[in-house]
Order: C-alpha cells, then sequence, then structure tokens
C-alpha cells in the first residue's frame, strides 16, 4: 500500500475578524475629523501599485493617506509592538497595518511589502523608522525601503507634512511627483543601496521644499501657487 505524500505546511495568513474590520471601517472618517489634514496635488498620485514613502511626526501619520488617497488594497508598516495585543493588532490589520519589528531585518514584514507592492498594490512606508522629534526636514533614510521598490520594480510617490499633527489642528499634506529606480533595475542592489536611497531623500526633500512654498507663501492655497507658477 503506497503511503500518501504529506503535504506542506506553510504559514497561515492571519484572518481578520468582523468586528475588527468593522471598527477600522468607522474609525477611518472619525480619525480624518479628529486629524484635519488638507491634501494637497491629488491629481499627482497614480493609478495602480507603487511605494508611498512619507515623514513621520505622528502615530496618525498613515491615516489621510489611507482614507483619502487610496482607496483599497492598502498597506502601512506599523511597528511590531503595536501589535502585542491581540485585539488592538486586529484592528491595525483591518486598518492595513504590516507588522515589522524594528532594529533588525524583518524578513517576514519585508516579504509581505514585496509580495503586496508585486500585486500592485500601495504601502505606506515611513522610513525615516521613528517618528521625528529632532526639528529637521528629514531624518536619514533606511536603505531597506529604497531596495524594495527597486527589487520589485514599483513607482515610488513621495508624500510630505508640513508639520506635526495634533486634535483638530489643521495640517497640509503633498503628494509629489511619482518616480522610479529604472536606470538602476539592471545593476547589483548591493552597489546601488545607498545611491537609490539618496535619490529617494531627495525627491521627498524636494516635495517637503515646495510645500513650505505652498503654505508659507500662498497660504496653503494649491491653486494659487499653480497659477502662479503657470504665469512665471
Amino acid at each position: 500500500m503506497s503511503e500518501k505524500p504529506e503535504k506542506k505546511k506553510g504559514k497561515k495568513k492571519h484572518k481578520i475578524n468582523l468586528f475588527s474590520r468593522f471598527a477600522a471601517f468607522l474609525a477611518r472618517p472619525l480619525l480624518w475629523i479628529v486629524y484635519p489634514t488638507k491634501i494637497l496635488g491629488k491629481e499627482r498620485f497614480p493609478e495602480g501599485g507603487g511605494l508611498c514613502v512619507c515623514n513621520h511626526f505622528t502615530p496618525m501619520d498613515a491615516n489621510p493617506i489611507l482614507c483619502r488617497l487610496i482607496k483599497k488594497n492598502r498597506h502601512v508598516m506599523i511597528k511590531g509592538e503595536m501589535f502585542k495585543n491581540r485585539l488592538v493588532g486586529d484592528f491595525l490589520r483591518a486598518m492595513g497595518g504590516i507588522p515589522v519589528r524594528r532594529g533588525e531585518a524583518d524578513l517576514a514584514a519585508v516579504k509581505e511589502v514585496m509580495h503586496a507592492l508585486r500585486k500592485g498594490e500601495k504601502v505606506v512606508i515611513f522610513p525615516e523608522g521613528t517618528r521625528n522629534t529632532t526639528g529637521v526636514d528629514l531624518q536619514p533614510l533606511k536603505n531597506g525601503v529604497a531596495l524594495m521598490a527597486l527589487k520589485t520594480q514599483s513607482q515610488v510617490i513621495p508624500l510630505m507634512y508640513y508639520n506635526k499633527s495634533g486634535f483638530f489642528k489643521k495640517n497640509y499634506l503633498l503628494v509629489g511627483h511619482a518616480f522610479t529606480f529604472d536606470e538602476y533595475y539592471d545593476m547589483p542592489a548591493h552597489e546601488i543601496e545607498d545611491t537609490v536611497t539618496a535619490l529617494m531623500r531627495e525627491k521627498m526633500l524636494e516635495t517637503r521644499r515646495e510645500l513650505i512654498d505652498i503654505v508659507e507663501n500662498y497660504g496653503g492655497n494649491y491653486k494659487k501657487y499653480l497659477a502662479a507658477k503657470e504665469g512665471q
């Protein structure tokens, strides 16, 4: 009698319960009201998948992006400590959260992000790796973020906040111009890791400088800003 081949046991996909999904559905508009953010340059936000890279001030930074820019198939990397409680973890998963262990190479999180990108979905990452409390425009970026976009040949969409969000405090978020690392696709990743990271950083800072110009010289009026640029 022949033996039946053993089935390979793969890692079970985490299932999100209906309560967490419903809580996330209710939370999105509520958080939008509590943390009002005016999104500028929405017409720049491209269709299809891509890596959304953003500066980071508060735990609420992902919400305007997930609520108002990415309509479906949205993901965001969140520090793994937030998922320790099962109920909270399920809620964060329902909000699109991908847990990542900080301070180490979390291959499971990287694989999940790259899988989403290859499926043509959007992933939000804060490449500074931690909240910015230093007062500088942008802290040093983690090299691995650019490599995920490089290896999946994904477009990168820079998103930049004007300042720290607060309860009922108006803030601004600017969508920068999407770009790719296409000129580096055929090069060994380890040789151009610093180069693509530096390029991503410059694109984010470029978006940041544009946002400061819009807010401080045009009162946050994006149409007025565009009209002035066309007239130059």
